[in-house]
């Protein structure tokens, strides 16, 4: 029995099987290195940024060179510099800007410190260290500009790895490389990547605090170009719109409204710096002065193509900003740092085209109308002429915006084919060799005009980044993504150091020697200083202390010391005006309104504005020279000291109309001024008791002696202004009188002057078209002169207001953003 249940128990019984083993699912893939949480990327990046920026500027960091530039970039050496050295001796040594005889003849300073707020930490250090510092200077500016153009990036909602690679090709663009070196350029670029910055945060985030700080920023660095700056916004707003295919021309509106009050509270806080800025450029000859390109600029034909030059010279610009060679070896259109700046970046020509690829119909047109508008302007110039309001043919800011839209685009595609969407290879390979036939275009009649070594780069870069992307879109890891940008670093800091690290940048050893502005013209300057304790004189030289190839008119700035020259883009008025009169400049040249030589080769008009010693290297008068004698040399610098120089303020008993001064030969306007003041027609009456002289009583050329013009300079010599007090913006004097008379100031004429006789406010004569005078009657006067930049007080106000404003901005946005966060608690 108990076999057969063990019998049965074996038939009923059932066999297990054990399961096979389950396969191990294959692991998700993680983020790629780019798009892991955390900050390694940021750090990478900024690593990558730091380490390109310190290989291009390596020697103005360690202090082997100075970031000034003898050749083409001589403005740095001519301009720039003197202007900081300048502004920055005014705040040593006063506190505050105002009015400087350092500038031409006499201008308010205040334009010359105000515009790139970097400038304010070189016044923080000693003047003689400034030049040293300036490649420091632009190092950060081009650190910070990478920075906030990712931030910028990022808010547009492209990947970390794209946002990287456009803020690379944004910092080391051609305007900022290129443009930096004229300093101001590589701030307007960091502008304008902050105020794209504030519309993504206002357009997306509803974030308003950042705004107005954009516009006061571009405030006070140029009015003019807050305006460009507002076209871009307004083409880029309705762009931006239409991306995020929101709908409705409603919030549109009410975008642009937010938009405009926003920058009106910026404007406001700008107010002081922006007015003078605005005065400035207002009364330059190059706005509304007689050399005006206006009407030349404006009657080109609207339709006018480029010629061939041009237009190879933007094509090959957008390749390599040295791609026709560097500084003063360049080749194309106007000069190296004039011509167009589009450099940004060779991935970009080849991205920019891949872009319409991925981009459904709709988003090709609006995509496609937005590169047309920017690059319209290179075909026709009128229209790039016209973006300037026709004040110049210049392609400066406009390349900045061609460049933008570049990276912009080229960033957007960058970000889809990083995401492994499949790339066209057709299309790709026929952009890269597109791109290689049409740098082999003969543009130039000069076959060497182009840079062989640069162009062959730039083939190979159009070659490689092309096989990079078309692996990109294959492969799924971040190899060819490291691979693309270690090909993207070798660009950018090749292409960059040669723009940088030319050989005609001032050398560290060359600063200490006996040259440039540390010549022996500082010698004479501290003997005359020493010997001549005067409260007011001026200095005038033959010869620039500039190691620029252009010849320097600043080295007043520079050397401390008041002269009669200047070279500036926007000179005062008035100064222009009085040189145009006594036909020192040309009234049709606007290069002379900006290279103004100053009365050097005038020696009557010299004395009557107290030009008191020259500096020249070469003898420069005969032995019988009736105005100057030879009183000292150091080294090579010949002083020579005038024999008839006439004060500050001296005065007339007579006058003649500027309508018949007008109609004198050159010699008999030298003459007449030392015996009448130019009155302006309009104001004869303000002197009706003061003797009027015709063109009958001018002397013949023949008749002019010494003798004579030595009487005539005695006789004004006669009634002079005693200064008792002087500082350049606050001055007091005396002066007694047995008669009615006009004193002339050699004080270029200005609203911003207020004058005060005897305690009395006077308003101030024009005299010589551009000098001021004052009528003062019998009697011993107490004379005062003070100058309060125009409209200072109303645009402080303005500011204040600006501020409160914006204020009130932060705070309610901060009370209405916490109720939210409440209400969602609850």
């Amino acid at each position: 029995m108990s076999a057969k249940k063990q019998s049965g128990s074996k038939k009923t019984a059932t066999t297990v099987k054990t399961p096979p083993a389950k396969e191990k699912a294959a692991p998700k893939p993680g983020p790629d290195f780019f798009e892991r949480p955390g900050r390694q990327v940021w750090y990478l990046f900024l690593g990558i940024l730091v380490c390109i920026a310190f290989i291009v500027f390596k020697d103005y960091l360690l202090f082997h060179k100075l970031f000034l530039f003898k050749d083409i970039g001589s403005d740095t050496l001519n301009t720039f510099y003197p202007n900081l050295v300048e502004s920055s001796e005014y705040l040593k040594k006063f506190g505050t800007l105002s009015w400087s005889f350092n500038i031409g003849m006499g201008q308010d300073g205040t334009t010359f410190a105000i515009g790139d707020p970097f400038n304010f930490i070189l016044y923080l250090f000693p003047t003689s260290k400034v030049a040293w510092l300036l490649g420091y200077k632009e190092f950060v500016k081009i650190v910070l500009a990478g920075s906030v153009f990712c931030l910028y990036l990022r808010s547009l909602g492209v990947g970390l790895f794209p946002a990287v690679a456009g803020a690379l090709m944004f910092a080391f663009s051609g305007y900022m490389i290129v443009g930096g070196q004229w300093y101001t350029f590589s701030f307007e670029a960091l502008n304008m990547a902050f105020a794209l910055l504030s519309f993504e945060f206002l357009f997306r985030k509803n974030i308003p605090w950042f705004f107005p700080v954009s516009y006061f920023l571009m405030g006070i660095y140029s009015p003019f170009n807050m305006m460009n700056v507002t076209v871009f916004l307004v083409i880029y707003t309705v762009f931006r719109y239409q991306q995020e295919n929101r709908e409705g021309v409603k919030g549109l509106m009410v975008l642009f409204l937010k938009m405009a009050g926003l920058g009106v509270i910026g404007v406001a806080m700008s107010a002081p710096a922006m007015f003078e800025s605005v005065k400035v450029m207002v009364e330059s000859a190059r706005v509304s002065g007689p050399e005006s390109y206006f009407a030349t600029l404006s009657s080109s034909p609207v339709f006018g193509l480029v010629d061939p030059l041009q237009l190879g010279t933007c094509v090959m610009r957008f390749f390599s900003s040295d791609m026709l060679g560097t500084a003063d070896a360049y080749k194309g259109l106007d000069n190296y740092l004039e011509g167009p700046l589009f450099y940004c970046g060779i991935p970009c020509l080849l991205l920019v085209p891949l872009l319409f690829g991925y981009l459904e119909k709709k988003q090709r047109i609006l995509f496609g109308v937005m590169l047309a508008i920017w690059l319209l302007p290179i075909f026709f110039p009128y229209f790039r002429k016209a973006f300037w309001f026709f004040s110049g043919d210049y392609y400066r800011t406009y390349s900045l915006y061609v460049a933008l839209i570049f990276i912009i685009f080229s960033v957007t595609c960058l970000d889809k084919l990083a995401k492994q969407k499949h790339l066209n290879i057709i299309l790709l390979a026929s952009v890269a060799i597109s791109l290689i036939l049409i740098q082999l275009f003969p543009y130039f009649d000069d076959k060497r005009a182009i840079s062989s070594g640069i162009a062959s780069g730039a083939k190979i870069y159009v070659l490689a980044y092309a096989v990079v992307f078309f692996w990109m879109s294959r492969q799924k890891n971040d190899i060819p993504k490291f691979v693309f940008l270690f090909i993207l670093v070798t660009e950018l800091s090749w292409f960059s150091s040669v723009s940088v690290n030319r050989g005609a940048t001032v050398k560290s050893s060359e600063w200490k020697d006996k040259t440039g502005y540390n010549d022996y013209s500082n010698d004479a300057i501290a003997f005359i200083k020493n010997k001549d304790a005067s409260p007011f004189y001026r200095v005038d030289k033959s010869f620039g202390s500039s190691p620029a190839e252009h010849v320097s008119l600043n080295d007043a700035m520079v050397q401390g010391y008041y002269s009669t020259s200047s070279y500036y883009s926007f000179n005062q008025k008035y100064y222009l005006q009085y040189m145009r009169t006594n036909q020192v400049i040309s009234p049709n040249n606007e290069s002379e309104s900006r290279w103004c030589n100053g009365l050097i080769n005038r020696p009557i008009l010299q004395c009557l504005n107290s030009d008191k010693y020259i500096l020249a290297k070469e003898p420069m008068y005969g032995t019988n020279d009736p105005i100057h004698d030879s009183i000292a040399k150091f080294g090579d610098v010949i002083v020579y000291k005038n024999k008839f120089p006439l004060p500050l303020g001296f005065c007339y008993d007579k006058y003649i109309k500027y309508s018949n001064f007008e109609k004198f030969s050159l010699t008999q306007k030298d003459f007449t001024s030392c015996r009448a003041a130019v009155i302006n027609d309009a104001d004869t009456a303000l002197v009706r008791n003061l003797k009027e002289i015709g063109l009958q009583d001018s002397l013949l050329p023949f008749e002019f002696t010494q003798a004579q013009l030595k009487g005539d300079l005695m006789s004004l010599k006669q009634d002079t202004l005693n200064i008792s007090s002087f500082n350049p913006a606050h001055i007091k004097g005396s002066i007694g009188l047995k008669s009615e008379k006009l004193m002339y100031l050699s004080i270029p004429y200005d609203i911003g002057w207020h004058i005060k006789v005897d305690g009395t406010p006077q308003t101030a004569i024009l005299i010589g078209n551009g000098m001021m005078g004052i009528l003062l009657k019998p009697g011993k006067h107490q004379v005062e002169l003070d100058y309060e930049p125009p409209y200072r007080k109303e645009s402080g106000l303005l500011a204040i207001t600006g501020l409160l404003l914006y204020g009130g901005l932060a705070f309610g946005n901060y009370k209405m953003r916490k109720r939210a966060s409440d209400k969602k608690q609850e």
